[in-house]
């Protein structure tokens, strides 16, 4: 009797599995191909597409969640959680080459400010679906981040401040909130050379969009000159487009040049900066279409001169750190009670601090009465300032003004006793200084 060959179970099922019952494998597909993605829309889709109505704050999360499909997007981080857990969503767009400027756009800390967040949607969007031949030739020459929606608790709120009822463009120095410190993580991560910070106001008549420059006296004179080209231009771009006296430039107020005001603080860190204010007297439709323009004039400028605003940056950055020769460093003591909160600051807003080592003493000045002191201890709290630029620690630390009607971060807000070293000081670099958590 002849015996039947027996094909064991796990021969049939190795066959099955590696393809040899046919190019197509049981099911006749191809796991390995992928979709290709179809870039799609002119700059018209952007006009076309301006919303008539507020989007939700959940709509807006999702549609840019939506934007990550696109190969032409670098990041979209959830690059942090505002007060009730909402993310933060952050749309990257270029590879950050260090010779080329990066844009980037803030929108809505005021979470009863609503256009700026649809305005600044769309713009991620266009940047992510459009046709190469559009987006390509801004790309060589700019990086982009969008910030869709820092506020999104306010938005649904219908609040200009965050679930805990604070004014997110009045914590740019304490960083008391979690969006608040999380714009500066951003702001860190990016080291953009242009930063928009996206709001509206309540203006009636003729105004229907004003724009503002910092006014921060402690900007770097070549970064305040290139803020104003910047304004100009935007300002002439919507004249043209929506009729003269539609446009002001911000005028001045007693919170003008306050260090907690997004575009002043983010001007005295290096960045080309201006604020952009659509009139909620308009139609929605109109308001979020003149954000979008303005964006899109913003990121035009910077294309036809890239080298212009990089350079700005650039000479921020070099200055502070290579203009350090008369302040080496900054001291005080951990028994004072203002140190906690003061290295609390500096250690959010990306700042390493120290000790000294050694009982040496210091040539070093008060940084208010100017008067002398030497004796410094070993262990004395420092913050180097070979590590950061001048501006920056000057307006943390000393910039005060009778007229801002908010609040500054001086040592004499807080009651604190601070000297600036006049020669090279032996240190130790320690975040834990006075054991601050």
């Amino acid at each position: 009797m002849k015996m039947k060959k027996i094909i064991p179970l796990s021969l049939i099922f190795f066959i099955a599995t590696t393809g040899c019952t046919g190019p197509g494998g049981f099911f006749d597909d191809d796991p390995s191909s992928e979709e290709v993605f179809v870039f799609d829309l002119t700059i018209d889709d952007m006009w076309n597409d301006i919303p008539v109505n507020q989007t939700s704050a959940s709509d807006v999360l999702n549609l840019t969640y939506e934007l990550g499909k696109s190969p032409r997007v670098t990041n979209l981080t959830e690059i942090g959680y505002s007060m009730n857990g909402q993310p933060l969503l952050l749309v990257e767009f270029g590879d950050y080459d260090p010779d080329v400027p990066t844009v980037y756009f803030v929108a809505a800390q005021h979470g009863n400010e609503p256009a700026s967040v649809d305005s600044a949607y769309l713009l991620a969007r266009h940047f992510a679906r459009a046709i190469p031949e559009e987006i390509d030739p801004i790309l060589e020459n700019i990086n982009l981040a969008i910030f869709v929606m820092v506020n999104p608790d306010g938005r649904d709120a219908g609040s200009r401040g965050n679930a805990n009822g604070t004014d997110l463009n009045r914590d740019h120095m304490k960083l008391l909130e979690p969006e608040g410190k999380i714009m500066q993580k951003a702001f860190q991560r990016i080291h953009p050379s242009v930063t928009v910070d996206m709001h509206e106001f309540g203006g009636v008549g003729s105004i229907i969009f004003q724009v503002a420059a910092p006014q921060n006296p402690t900007t770097h004179p070549d970064v305040l000159a290139a803020s104003y080209v910047l304004e100009t231009d935007v300002i002439e771009s919507i004249n043209e487009e929506w009729g003269f006296g539609s446009v002001t430039n911000y005028p001045p107020t007693t919170s003008s040049q306050d260090s907690s005001i997004h575009r002043n603080h983010f001007a005295v860190h290096g960045s080309v900066s201006l604020l952009f204010e659509s009139a909620v007297s308009e139609e929605y439709s109109e308001r979020v279409r003149l954000q979008s323009w303005a964006a899109i004039a913003v990121i035009d400028e910077v294309v036809d001169d890239p080298e212009y605003y990089l350079d700005a940056r650039q000479s921020s950055d070099s200055e502070g750190q290579e203009g350090n020769d008369i302040v080496h460093a900054y001291l005080f003591e951990c028994s004072d009670p203002a140190t906690t909160e003061t290295l609390r600051i500096l250690k959010d807003h990306g700042f390493n601090v120290g000790y000294k080592s050694g009982d040496e003493s210091v040539t070093s000045i008060h940084y208010e009465t100017f008067l002398p002191r030497t004796s410094f201890p070993n262990g004395t709290a420092l913050v180097p300032m070979d590590q950061i630029g001048w501006r920056m620690i000057t307006e943390l630390m000393e910039y005060n003004s009778a007229k801002d009607q908010h609040y500054s971060n001086s040592p004499k807000d807080r009651g604190h006793d601070s000297w600036r070293a006049l020669e090279s000081v032996n240190y130790v670099i320690d975040n834990d200084v006075c054991k601050i958590e």
